[in-house]
């Protein structure tokens, strides 16, 4: 018989494969948190290796299973159902009341009551009776004069199935989770759908912790994606992922977001505010405290840049950057610390760039390396992502008193400059691709000592306070107390 477990983590295109990030987040997460026994479900873009996984499971992981997101041979491959005509209608009016409310974003008793019927039935072929029946076929061409008259029906028709496919494929993978008494995903979108089906169906406790905003990624990626060519076609995809999402904002047990500003991107999104908790990322601050020193006082002055070679970091930026930061600071070296084999085409490239730029001499790929040797002689660190969250280097950098300058990304202002907490400045923000303004913080930051310093203590004081990990543990810690218990708290002070 299987082993239950008391959280199971449902993750999505990350954990195990991939590092940084929400990967490292899950990891920490069940590492500090040996008091309890979690199972993990992975849905993955395609099949993997296990010699792949980036991450060893933690003694406390009872169950790993993964799934690959858009494999639908399960469905294709059954045969459909047989229904009766009387069946059919029931569950074709069904069907339309539950379109209905996900657009709504809260799922009626009948609309649950239909999505029990389904994910309990042993026959996954049933899914293509909604994809290829005559009678699914008259309620798509119900919602379609409803809704999308006038748009081409070929390309509606396709996206529609689509759509319901993965949404099928979710449903079809429900039977598959592991028995445990909490569902916790670090992200809405399909595994959030996941776990809060798992609230909503089998009243178990379900939980967020959103780290981006899935949504306005989704939105910004389908805005810009190339095999969506009409706007109506991109708008069908939106308002899905905008109203599973909504749903999991209404329907899960607990919402939990790493930053304020983030918490106002669900609010406008959709989420009721009082039900929004904020936890931050938490740093073992001891653990920096031997590569505190002073900073900007000898030459060569070092930047650093610690993350993955992949273009969301902005590898390229960075070594512009370097380039104009070169001509105004001679004396100064970079290097640029982690893994170069996540996207090969780019990190050659960047190479590329580096070779053009005459920086050979100025700048070094480490690779993946201890951060905490590195951490010690640098004198700032610059971090030119496109796109994050909470970023752990960043807090890292403020840990061990380096200055940071850093784009407007996630939560980087708050980390910076914080909110309204007394503290001043811990580095320089600027805007996203900004090559110059970035360079020019960093010369700013390089050849005023005193000013890094001032940077540097602020940095240290802003984690010491308001981000260090046993803060972050005990709430997390009491958030699954609590669940398993029903409501009753018992406080991680007294337990943990």
């Amino acid at each position: 018989m299987e082993k239950g477990s008391d959280i199971c983590l449902v993750v999505e295109g990350s954990y195990p494969y991939v590092t940084g990030g929400v990967s490292s987040w899950l990891q920490w997460l069940m590492e500090k948190m040996k008091e309890f026994t979690f199972s993990i479900v992975a849905l993955i873009p395609e099949e993997k290796k296990h010699e792949e996984r980036k991450y060893n499971f933690p003694d406390n992981v009872v169950l790993y299973r993964e799934f690959v997101l858009f494999d639908y041979d399960e469905i294709e491959k059954h045969p459909p159902s047989k229904l009766s005509r009387k069946k059919w209608q029931s569950i074709s009016d069904g069907l339309y009341q539950l379109m209905n409310d996900w657009r709504k974003g809260v799922l009626s008793e009948r609309s649950l009551s239909l999505i029990r019927e389904l994910v309990n039935n042993e026959n996954p072929g049933i899914f293509r009776n909604f994809l290829e029946d005559e009678a699914a076929f008259a309620l798509l061409t119900k919602i379609y004069e409803k809704r999308r008259e006038g748009a081409g029906f070929l390309k509606y028709f396709y996206a529609h199935r689509s759509i319901h496919l993965i949404l099928f494929r979710m449903l079809s993978l429900y039977q598959k989770l592991p028995s445990s008494k909490i569902y916790h995903s670090p992200g809405t979108g399909y595994a959030g759908m996941l776990a809060c089906l798992k609230s909503a169906i089998d009243g178990k406790k379900s939980i967020i912790t959103e780290h981006g905003i899935y949504l306005q990624e989704r939105e910004m990626e389908l805005l810009k994606a190339g095999w969506l060519e009409d706007p109506y076609l991109k708008e069908m995809w939106i308002d899905f992922f905008s109203a599973i999402c909504r749903w999991q904002y209404n329907s899960c047990d607990r919402l939990i977001t790493l930053y304020q500003g983030n918490k106002c991107l669900e609010v406008e999104y959709g989420a009721r505010a009082e039900k929004i908790m904020v936890v931050p990322n938490g740093i073992e601050v001891a653990r920096f405290k031997e590569a505190r020193c002073s900073r900007c006082t000898k030459d060569p002055r070092m930047v650093g840049l610690v993350g993955r070679v992949d273009n969301v970091k902005d590898i390229k930026t960075f070594l512009q950057v370097m380039a104009i930061v070169k001509k105004e600071y001679q004396k100064v070296a970079a290097w640029i610390i982690g893994p170069t084999d996540n996207q090969p085409e780019y990190y050659t490239e960047c190479t590329e760039l580096l070779d053009m730029l005459g920086l050979n001499d100025t700048i070094t790929f480490t690779g993946i390396a201890d951060v905490l040797d590195y951490y010690k002689k640098m004198d700032v660190l610059v971090l030119t992502s496109i796109k994050e969250a909470m970023p752990l280097v960043v807090m890292e950098a403020m840990a061990c008193g380096i200055p940071v300058v850093t784009t407007d990304v996630g939560a980087c202002n708050e980390l910076v400059y914080g909110v309204d907490d007394g503290i001043g400045p811990a580095g320089i923000v600027a805007r996203i691709r900004d090559v110059q303004a970035i360079a020019e913080a960093t010369v700013k930051i390089l050849k005023d000592t005193e000013l890094a310093s001032d940077f540097g203590e602020n940095g240290i004081k802003r984690i010491e306070q308001l981000y260090r990990e046993d803060l972050i543990i005990k709430q997390y810690f009491n958030i699954y107390q609590e669940e398993l218990n029903g409501g009753n708290l018992i406080l991680a002070e007294e337990t943990h």
